[in-house]
């Protein structure tokens, strides 16, 4: 299957990670060179990966937003969550992860897979039903951050949350329940999977009992709840600042 990744960043990053089979590079006609551009085409030539000029339209008819750039690509490579585990094990860092519980917009996924690579996020958890996958435009939102970052697909996230307990991994959810707890104030120097729920519903109730503890973020403005991507970016900067900002 050829799935079409578009946007300057978006390719850049699919060329620097290596991780999928690219079948070629397009390349707007009228596309004026500049440092992404160029890095583009040395990566693409480092790599053997055809690079084709095309007129713009033709890209108009592939992806809207492409900024002249468009690539053919296999499928985004998943991995197993042992897999993760062993990452972490490897960077001799404790486990640092993401969850996603029926988060469907890929605006915010794709926001917060970006956010994700930027802490040093080990590994995310993708149900494989009710949540957006890594699509081009997830790719896209990300600014590409996604092609760096290890996705486990699951089939029942309740199941891989109990699994990462026995790991002993804590599982946090990011809720705004009665029993939530400010997350400056909560002990996330651990271990620690985050879980982000639905942009309408939150966690559904099954995740929030699986979890250890829920966090929330105080507000004082009249707007009852922060767009999903702010909010986990905020918690995920948190984990990582109890771990001293380790690069």
């Amino acid at each position: 299957m050829t799935e079409v990744l578009y946007g300057r960043n978006a390719a850049r990053e699919c060329l620097r990670a290596r991780r999928r089979h690219i079948h070629e590079v397009l390349l707007a006609d009228n596309l004026k060179s500049s440092a992404v551009i160029d890095e583009i085409l040395t990566l693409a030539q480092q790599t053997r990966i055809p690079v084709k000029t095309v007129p713009r339209h033709s890209l108009d008819q592939l992806a809207q937003g492409h900024q002249g750039v468009v690539l053919k690509t296999g499928r985004y490579p998943t991995v197993g969550m042992e897999d993760i585990l062993r990452r972490a094990a490897k960077l001799g860092e404790l486990p640092f992860l993401v969850a996603f519980d029926h988060l469907e917009d890929p605006n915010n996924v794709g926001a917060i897979l970006r956010t994700a690579e930027i802490v040093g996020v080990h590994g995310v958890l993708l149900p494989r039903q009710r949540a957006a996958g890594v699509t081009p435009a997830v790719v896209n939102v990300s600014a590409g951050a996604v092609e760096h970052m290890w996705l486990a697909e699951v089939s029942n996230l309740v199941q891989a949350l109990q699994s990462l307990k026995e790991n002993q991994v804590w599982v946090v959810g990011l809720d705004y329940a009665s029993e939530a707890v400010p997350y400056h104030q909560a002990s996330l120097a651990g271990a620690v999977v985050l879980v982000v729920g639905s942009e309408g519903k939150g966690l559904s109730r099954l995740i929030r009992q699986t979890c250890d503890f829920l966090v929330k973020l105080p507000m004082r403005g009249r707007v009852e709840s922060l767009n999903a991507s702010v909010a986990c970016g905020l918690v995920l900067y948190e984990v990582w600042r109890t771990r001293e900002f380790i690069a």
